[in-house]
């Protein structure tokens, strides 16, 4: 009995300590929303808190079923939460919109990050480990670090466009991302990259790798098959509409089928993404019936 009236006191102690943080993020999380809704490559985070909740409730009777008592080291996360929090709101002026959203939204995941672990234990942590750093993905890839991405896709995507034209047998000059074919010029630009379609590939490989998978190398397998997936899939959309471009109609850059044609591409981005996860899926089993007997 004493137990259970500890476990409620401490849920209304989280629970107002939840409203708390809320209420002080609540200016940077409208900030955060309307910026990731009018930023094509960073649309998928208003869904990162929904599909995080989710999970945590499907295994909420697991997280909660410990007996932990405080845990100090939450304590100093929420700590060093809320001094990220001064700075970026003394700073909001100097920083750039993408970096001041990329400091606050640390500073709110890191927050209530700490409160779990304050108030239930590393237990409960360990239980609820998986839903709590999806939150990360709630915080903006900050410039200097999705640049350098952008631009490895950008270069892999015109090495396998390049590929594809010589392969089917298409005349082409190449120099850098310039590409002369009979009659056009196209350039494959950062627009080409396919950040927006690798970023959700690979949230959708996360969470499909937590849910089906066992191992940790099966998992990391999924996830690195995302790169070689979004590379091909940009190259065979390049040259797709290029060749569309340059033997029926030029104007096809100009049309609906090139601003919003990318979904029928990205089908085929999830058939090879299921191939791969139909293998290290297949994989996994082998090796744990190998392991047994």
């Amino acid at each position: 009995m004493e137990i259970v009236m500890q476990r409620k006191g401490r849920n209304r102690m989280f629970l107002l300590f939840s409203a708390t943080v809320f209420i002080l993020f609540s200016l940077p999380l409208y900030s955060l929303i309307r910026f990731a809704l009018g930023d094509d490559t960073f649309s998928y985070i208003p869904l990162i808190p929904l599909v995080s909740a989710y999970l945590f409730w499907e295994k909420r009777k697991e997280i909660f079923s410990g007996r932990d008592e405080w845990y100090p080291i939450g304590g100093a996360l929420i700590a060093g939460a809320i001094i990220l929090y001064i700075y970026g709101a003394i700073q909001a002026g100097r920083l750039s919109e993408n970096t001041h959203l990329t400091v606050m939204s640390l500073s709110l995941v890191a927050c209530w990050i700490g409160g779990v672990l304050f108030f239930y234990g590393p237990g409960t942590w360990r239980a609820g480990a998986f839903p709590l750093v999806f939150l990360i993905f709630m915080i903006p890839i900050p410039g200097m670090i999705l640049d350098p991405i952008v631009s490895m896709l950008q270069r892999g995507s015109a090495e396998v466009s390049y590929g594809l034209f010589r392969m089917i047998g298409v005349p082409v000059y190449r120099d850098g991302f310039l590409f002369n074919l009979p009659g056009l010029t196209i350039e494959v630009a950062k627009q080409c990259s396919g950040i927006r379609s690798s970023l959700s590939l690979l949230l959708i490989s996360i969470i499909t790798g937590h849910i089906f998978l066992k191992r940790g190398w099966s998992k990391g397998i999924l996830c690195f098959s995302v790169v070689p997936i979004t590379i091909f899939k940009n190259g065979v959309r390049i040259v797709s509409l290029s060749l569309l471009a340059a033997y029926v109609d030029r104007r096809i850059f100009e049309s609906e089928l090139h601003r919003s044609g990318g979904i029928i591409i990205f089908g085929l981005a999830l058939l090879l993404f299921g191939g791969v996860f139909w293998a290290v899926k297949k994989a996994e089993r082998r090796k744990t019936s190998n392991a047994a007997s």
